[in-house]
């Protein structure tokens, strides 16, 4: 069998384009990695480079290894780090992207016990009503509702929801209430910026109906507040709108069509290990 030893001249060979390269960067001579090469080409009984005067290039077969032997060795990396943090304090900033309501239902009431867990970790914690990048913004954990996310993401539930329609009964005295989705096209509509479409509201076993926003807002509470006002019909979460709802400062029209409830998620990048802080809060909240 081919050895780690062989295995790693060759990527460094590949990678740095010359045996003389190679053998710089390992410390060793031209000739070493000679025949490390060498060596392993014949316990595999391929061609795995082409040699000339002025430079190395992978054969066909020679690419086909290159690129599963360095995926190999990055996920045995990978798995070292794993287990050398594994005994390791989390520590750095653990970067959370959430909205108002997962920070005050979820996250803050157990944030003193998990921080006094994990002293030598720091906290970013920021609002924001939007599907962020969590690879290109340096984000650790977003909290949502159902987001399109890549495949690299990790979904994992944390409780659920649902969307309803409402608005304050001045709105409802002036302008009358709806009876049946369709009605929505004649009254004037608040919607949040950050949804796409955001002209657009589904209903339970019916078509999307669509309607002509007169107001676009992105933050949910305010959102909120402008329906209490009487400006329009907003579509909220339920939790954004409860507190109203129960003290009839808004009032929920056409619950009858009201869409099947939404399931909420704490997502992560997808990594075969997780770094000491990602994998402490998860554990610690999950």
């Amino acid at each position: 069998m081919s050895t780690l030893a062989q295995i790693t001249a060759f990527i460094d060979v590949v990678e740095e384009q010359s045996f003389a390269a190679a053998a710089r960067k390992q410390g060793v001579s031209t000739a070493a990695i000679s025949r490390q090469i060498a060596h392993l080409e014949s316990a595999l009984s391929v061609q795995l480079l082409e040699r000339s005067t002025r430079r190395v290039n992978l054969t066909g077969i020679g690419l086909q290894y290159y690129q599963q032997v360095k995926k190999t060795i990055s996920e045995l990396h990978e798995a070292e780090l794993a287990i050398s943090d594994s005994h390791h304090e989390a520590t750095g900033v653990l970067h959370i992207n959430t909205g108002r309501y997962y920070a005050m239902e979820y996250i803050l009431p157990r944030l003193p016990e998990f921080m006094q867990h994990n002293p030598k970790l720091k906290i970013k914690l920021e609002y924001a009503e939007r599907y962020s990048d969590i690879s290109k913004e340096g984000i650790d954990i977003i909290f949502g509702s159902s987001l399109q996310h890549p495949d690299t993401m990790v979904q994992r539930r944390m409780g659920s929801t649902r969307f309803l329609l409402c608005a304050s009964e001045k709105y409802l005295e002036q302008y009358g209430t709806p009876k049946v989705p369709l009605d929505l096209n004649h009254h004037h509509y608040l919607t949040h910026s950050g949804r796409n479409p955001d002209n657009q509201i589904t209903f339970k076993n019916h078509a999307p109906v669509f309607v002509n926003p007169i107001l676009w807002v992105n933050d949910a509470q305010t959102l909120c507040e402008c329906a209490i006002q009487g400006m329009g019909i907003v579509k909220l979460n339920y939790y954004i709108a409860a507190q109203a709802l129960l003290d009839k400062r808004l009032i929920e029209i056409l619950p009858e069509y009201s869409e099947p409830e939404k399931t909420l998620y704490l997502y992560y990048q997808q990594r075969r290990y997780l770094q000491p802080k990602i994998r402490k809060f998860i554990d610690f909240y999950l």
